[in-house]
Parts: structure tokens; C-alpha cells; sequence
């Protein structure tokens, strides 16, 4: 079976980092929905006929389609290292016919590759509607989500994302060497982990990976690097009251591309 995303808190998260917008009569495309984890929120007012969702997953389109047959489901076969290793590589986005007011992308660009990611986000700029929004998180490798915008927030992981990645795959991987690859990344800008042991600094030179070795790939970019890649997007860190200090996920950034900008 593909893969089924358990995650909950993405119609919390982006309510909170886009103000409160009223999304009643608004049209939603989760990319990378999965099971449409936007509308399992019991407080999300997304309306189930004007959301769509679009991932790598067929079986999560299944049975997000069985679950709220009134939302649109759209299957998109592209290939991605962990989660669709049979798929088309550089797969263009299938027309849907719709322009969107909120394009929303959870977790999604942290598997990615970068060329994949700036790719994606500028195809799907193209589908929004006049005062549409583009919003994605990404995860920033150096952020210590304990010590968050100068205030110290206890009971939260204190150390850089990108080391509670690696504790993490330490657990599973005692002979891993969570301090070598800390090191290496000191400084960088972005970079790429695959398989939780193999990390390339700002780089996608990848080496062969058998279709059984591939397992995860998290990719991670720094606020500034982001900010200079979209220099008028807004990049906001985690919001406050998005994650409880028990959850285990990696606190995630936002960007948020607006389609009037700069008029």
C-alpha cells in the first residue's frame, strides 16, 4: 500500500499562519493532501465541493475520494524518491480547469528535490486566481524550535531541526554519526538527507539507489535561502500554538506566495 499520511494539525497550522482567512466559498487545492487531512479538522470550514486534493498516493486518493465523495481527487503520478519510486519522473501537473484562491502544500517540499520544488511551485503559481495564495512549509536545518524568534520555550526539542532528524535515525541506526553530519552541514544554505545517512550539501548529485533502498528523503532549507529564492514571498516561522511541546514532527516554516504581489 502507498503511502497514508496520520499527520494531523495541517488546516490548524496554515488557518494560523495565513490570519484566519475565511474559507467558506474559497477554492482549495491541497497539494500533497493525501486523505484530505485539511478537512478531518473538526474546526476546518473548507467546503468539501470547492477542495481538491493531489498527491503521489493512490491509495490515499481512494480513500479520500471514499470518505468525502463531495471533494475532488486527483491522482498525480509523478515520481518521488520515497513515496512513488515507480512513477513518471518530471511528470507535469495534470490540467484541472480550476484556478485556486488557496494552493496549500503541507510536508511537501521536504521531499523533494529542489529543482523539484521550484518546478512545482512555479507551475502551480499559474493556478492562482487574481488575489490567489501559495502557501508551503519547509523545514530550516539550523532552527532550534526551543529558542524560537528570541524566546525560550520550554518542554520543545532544543537543538537545530536537522539535528532531531538525525537523533531520531539514530535511534533506529545506533552506528550513525549524528556529529559528522552536523558538522558537514554547518553553514549550509540548504541540503538533502536521504535514507536518514547519506547527506549532500546543496547538492542533488545523487549517488545509485536501488528501487528496495529508497526510503526517505527530507530535504531542508534555511529562512534566508528560501526569502533570497522567493524574495517576495513572506517566510514565517513556526506560529505559536501550532504544535504542543509532545509532538515529535520536525517544526516546519512557512512561505507564502501571494499572485498580486508587488502591485
Amino acid at each position: 500500500m502507498s503511502f497514508i499520511s496520520q499527520r494531523h494539525g495541517q488546516f490548524k497550522y496554515f488557518d494560523l499562519q495565513l490570519g484566519h482567512p475565511t474559507w467558506r466559498g474559497k477554492r482549495v487545492l491541497d497539494f500533497g493532501g493525501n486523505i484530505g487531512n485539511l478537512l478531518r479538522d473538526p474546526n476546518s470550514t473548507i467546503e468539501h465541493e470547492k477542495y481538491w486534493s493531489m498527491d503521489v498516493s493512490k491509495d490515499a486518493i481512494e480513500k479520500g475520494n471514499k470518505d468525502f465523495p463531495q471533494a475532488h481527487w486527483v491522482f498525480y503520478d509523478r515520481y518521488n524518491f520515497a513515496f512513488n519510486s515507480t512513477g513518471i519522473e518530471g511528470l507535469k501537473l495534470p490540467p484541472l480547469g480550476q484556478e485556486f484562491d488557496y494552493i496549500l502544500a503541507y510536508s511537501v517540499f521536504t521531499h523533494t528535490k529542489r529543482s523539484e520544488m521550484i518546478d512545482l511551485i512555479s507551475q502551480l503559481e499559474n493556478w492562482l486566481t487574481a488575489e490567489g495564495v501559495l502557501a508551503f512549509t519547509f523545514i530550516d536545518p539550523h532552527f532550534n524550535p526551543s529558542k524560537s524568534n528570541g524566546n525560550i520555550r520550554p518542554g520543545y526539542y532544543n537543538g537545530t531541526c536537522l539535528r532531531q532528524r538525525l537523533e531520531r535515525m539514530k535511534q533506529h541506526d545506533p552506528a550513525g554519526d549524528v556529529l559528522f553530519l552536523l558538522e558537514k552541514a554547518r553553514g549550509a544554505r540548504w541540503c538533502i538527507l536521504l535514507n536518514d545517512h547519506d547527506l549532500y550539501i546543496e547538492s542533488e548529485d545523487f549517488k545509485h539507489y536501488d528501487s528496495s533502498d529508497k526510503q526517505s528523503l527530507c530535504a531542508f532549507y534555511t529562512a534566508d535561502y528560501l526569502q533570497a529564492t522567493y524574495p517576495d514571498a513572506n517566510v514565517l516561522a513556526p506560529p505559536p500554538g501550532a504544535y504542543a511541546p509532545s509532538e515529535e514532527s520536525v517544526l516546519q516554516h512557512c512561505c507564502v506566495i501571494r499572485k498580486d504581489r508587488g502591485r
